[in-house]
């Protein structure tokens, strides 16, 4: 069992939700917008509710497959009911034990950095979990190590978002501030009930800076497809 004060907040939300409670949402807390909410229906969406750039993405998958994030498990069980090898990685205990209670087969319960071992023909970052390296100067590493984990000739498939429309002005140009900082990179904290993360770091990229970035530690890029709202799904190979 959880305890109250394990900051577990993905993992206590959605077993709350798992369990009956289909009300259960997360309190998103930025430094650049206003309070939000996330339902924990949304995590476990089906494939028929996901994004369009989503399910483009998801079928430009093969061989084996480690979904990283994989949260309640929804990509993973899509494709391990298509017949795919899927391992299915989160740090949150919570959420592996609601991936197992859903029936996913592969579970580790591992931060990325942290897992190594095996290779993957396919490696999955949906849901913006490219932006799990907290900010640009850290994504090259997370990069080099996602490279140790993919078989030759292997892919990583991720989705992020052009953070510029909160910048836009009245006639559609982007007033982007200057500074040291990145405008994607962000500080949230996450909320439910009376768990409360630590203030934490993540980032959203724009294609165009991703490319950039991928050809430094020698990967090529493929975009896949465009969301509704400057979102985006793309593949490094």
């Amino acid at each position: 069992m959880l305890k109250k004060n394990n900051k577990d907040v993905y993992g206590q939300c959605c077993l709350d939700y798992l369990n009956g409670d289909k009300t259960a949402k997360i309190l998103v807390h930025s430094n650049i917008a206003e309070t939000d909410e996330l339902p924990a229906s949304y995590l476990f969406r089906p494939y028929e509710e996901m994004p369009f750039h989503e399910k483009k993405a998801l079928r430009l998958v093969r061989g084996n497959i480690l979904d990283v994030g994989a949260c309640a498990g929804s990509h993973a069980l899509y494709l391990q009911g298509l017949g795919y090898d899927v391992t299915a990685l989160d740090a949150s205990a919570g959420c592996c034990d609601v991936m197992q209670k859903r029936g996913v087969k592969n579970i580790v319960c591992s931060e990325i950095l942290e897992y190594s071992g095996k290779e993957y023909d396919t490696i999955l970052l949906i849901m913006n979990g490219i932006g799990i390296s907290g900010t640009l100067a850290n994504l090259p590493c997370l990069l080099d190590h996602l490279k140790t984990l993919l078989k030759t000739g292997g892919k990583i498939i991720f989705d992020s978002s052009d953070l510029q429309y909160l910048y836009l002005e009245e006639d559609g140009s982007a007033c982007i501030p200057l500074g040291d900082t990145y405008y994607g990179e962000l500080e949230y904290y996450l909320e439910y009930k009376e768990l409360k993360t630590d203030p934490f770091k993540w980032v959203f990229i724009d294609p165009y800076t991703m490319e950039a970035i991928a050809k430094e530690v020698n990967f090529q890029m493929q975009f896949i497809a465009q969301g509704k709202h400057y979102d985006y799904s793309a593949c490094l190979y």
